[in-house]
């Protein structure tokens, strides 16, 4: 079987003669004498398109070469000959992709840090590069220098050369060599590499570039990167959520930074005042429980639209309260609520008493150790309720 697309890299369009089918479980692999479908490999993904009138649903490879999957209940007779078209959106976004790492890895090898390997998705792609880290400044200026190899319209040619001869080319990267003819994609005067993928004619046809963001992996980074149709898309996201904060903040796009910047400040503002009130009102919650501990032995309290937070603030202020607390809080004053209870010293067993109670009659959820215990009920209680709950029988 003939790879077309080594070749011919530009071809979308071919006639397909069958040599091969075989059903599985995926869906009807056909295999032809020469295909133009680039399978996924060499971290380019696969192409799509069409056979016939049917719309493939992967490219692949296997020792016996590269295959495309029709849908299950397809069919092709072997020697048939069928009107194959490539996805030329698809391809093209791989193609543009794949040629701007080309540049990419040879900017950065320039540098000294080395290219360990390439991975590739529909919105973007990235090398993972041999440094423990790239600064920004550096990578500012490979961004620019692979815009400007792209300016510069490099012809992109495909060479086949003996193995032996591989020397008289000024190779980046030199595989392991197994005897037959070597592939290379070579960049004008800038880059020349092995490579199995498929490319631009021109480095002009890539358009846009650029690093979008890096983060570390093994002990090495890892860049990713947008060129050509991948970048349109990714400034079309970018700016839609720009544009839609915008809206939100009712703000100018330079105006955005400094809007959030006083949003921040007005929330850390409200954070500390509530956590003041919080302060007040759990103080005069403690009150009134040590007030009605000391008049009927046990205090619980049912409070709606109060965060939790405010429950275990006045649990802790009555670690040494002679009797048994319990206080449930709806946040939200729905069927949603959380409880904090605490005994004295020596209540332990009534705590768990209390827990195995909540579990069996609402189903609640708690846990804790020693004299004080959290949990969630997922129902509406009344104080009539869980009063008796934390009685002694």
């Amino acid at each position: 079987m003939q790879k077309g697309y080594w070749e011919e890299g530009s071809k979308l369009q071919f006639d397909g003669i069958v040599t091969a089918t075989v059903e599985t479980e995926r869906g009807l692999v056909v295999r032809f004498e020469k295909t133009y479908f680039y399978p996924e490999c060499g971290g380019q993904l696969a192409d799509g398109g069409t056979v016939g009138d049917i719309t493939i649903l992967d490219a692949q490879q296997d020792e016996a070469g590269p295959y495309v999957v029709l849908p299950l209940g397809s069919s092709a007779d072997v020697g048939l000959h069928l009107l194959c078209v490539v996805d030329a959106e698809r391809r093209g976004r791989h193609t543009q992709l794949h040629s701007a790492q080309h540049i990419l890895s040879r900017l950065l090898d320039d540098r000294g840090i080395r290219t360990l390997s390439f991975h590739m998705t529909e919105e973007e792609a990235s090398i993972e590069v041999e440094a423990t880290a790239v600064s920004g400044s550096v990578l500012t200026e490979i961004e620019d220098a692979v815009e400007r190899a792209i300016w510069r319209c490099l012809p992109v040619e495909t060479l086949f050369v003996d193995v032996a001869d591989i020397a008289a080319y000024d190779v980046r990267k030199v595989p392991e060599l197994a005897g037959g003819p070597l592939r290379l994609v070579r960049i004008g005067d800038l880059d020349t590499n092995p490579c199995g993928g498929t490319h631009v004619a021109s480095t002009g046809e890539i358009g846009a570039f650029a690093i979008i963001r890096s983060d570390k992996v093994r002990g090495n980074t890892r860049l990713y990167f947008v060129a050509g149709r991948t970048a349109t898309a990714y400034y079309r996201q970018n700016d839609a959520v720009l544009r839609e904060i915008e809206q939100q903040l009712t703000c100018g796009l330079g105006d955005i930074s400094a809007s959030i910047a006083r949003l921040q400040q007005r929330d850390h503002d409200a954070a500390r005042q509530v956590k003041g009130l919080l302060a007040m009102a759990a103080d005069e919650l403690a009150h009134q429980a040590l007030d009605e501990i000391a008049s009927h032995g046990v205090a619980v309290m049912v409070l709606d639209g109060v965060p939790t937070e405010l429950a275990r603030m006045v649990t802790a202020k009555l670690t040494s309260a002679s009797g048994p607390l319990c206080i449930l809080v709806y946040p939200g004053g729905g069927t949603d609520g959380q409880f904090v209870c605490s005994v004295p010293t020596g209540g332990e067993a009534l705590l768990a008493t209390f827990s195995a109670r909540m579990k069996e009659t609402f189903g609640a959820k708690s846990g804790g150790a020693g004299r004080v215990i959290q949990g969630k009920v997922d129902t509406r209680m009344t104080l009539d309720q869980l009063k008796p709950l934390l009685v002694t029988e």
